[in-house]
């Protein structure tokens, strides 16, 4: 880890400065983009003289490379956390629909930024890369153990499993609060197109899988964790 990314872990301590810098460089970044964004134009949004601001940041990319990589930690592990206590890939596969929704709406800045940046990143954002990979392979082992069971009759896993995390994506950029549907609403609707799109079907049966046929508990749930994943780094964009 490079010191000026040792040095912005340490400046953690200080919240109330650390989340100006946070804030200010989700929203610049997620707004104008990286390449656009200047340094004077973080300082000035935190509230900071520039000199100060390279106290907490080091450069515009370690500050770039520490969003993004404390942003997908923080989603793995919600991620890791919602599906912990489930069996079976179906509800699985729901807890990963929910918290890639939920995460999109609840931290869009931060969504927009990590899906949207990568392109930014020279060499030193290896460790983001490795990050977005483990976070995939959560979703391809679902997948593939769906597959193994025939709880998922799908000919193209890899291709679905793009589909649904590209498909998740795109919540950052069109839902609201005000919209028609509450978020929790919007993820079991997600988690629902998710299983028919691998096919899940009961054994039994034959029937379509669904959030309802699983007996899956309240998204709420979800959203909670990841509330609580990103709580102390980011401010939500929508609030509780």
């Amino acid at each position: 880890m490079s010191e000026a990314r040792e040095a912005m872990r340490a400046a953690e301590e200080a919240v109330p400065t650390q989340n100006r810098v946070t804030d200010a460089a989700l929203t610049l970044f997620s707004v104008k983009g990286f390449a656009a964004t200047g340094i004077r134009d973080i300082a000035d949004a935190a509230g900071l003289s520039s000199a100060t601001l390279y106290h907490y940041m080091g450069t515009k990319e370690d500050l770039l490379i520490h969003l993004m990589s404390e942003g997908l930690q923080r989603f793995v592990s919600a991620a890791r956390q919602a599906m912990s206590d489930l069996a079976g890939p179906e509800r699985q596969l729901v807890a990963l629909t929910r918290v890639h929704v939920a995460t999109e709406a609840v931290m869009r800045r931060m969504s927009l930024v990590i899906d949207g940046e990568v392109r930014s990143l020279s060499d030193g954002g290896g460790h983001v890369l490795e990050l977005r990979d483990e976070y995939e392979a959560l979703w391809a082992h679902t997948i593939s153990l769906g597959v193994a069971s025939e709880a998922f009759l799908v000919a193209q896993p890899r291709l679905a499993r793009l589909a649904l995390v590209e498909m998740c994506n795109g919540v950052a950029h069109w839902f609201s609060p005000a919209g028609q549907l509450t978020l929790p609403q919007v993820c079991d609707h997600f988690s629902d197109m998710a299983l028919a799109l691998l096919g899940a079907r009961d054994r039994v049966t034959g029937a379509a899988v669904t959030c309802q046929s699983l007996a899956m508990r309240s998204a709420t749930h979800e959203i909670s964790i990841v509330r609580s994943s990103y709580a102390g780094f980011s401010s939500p964009d929508i609030p509780e």
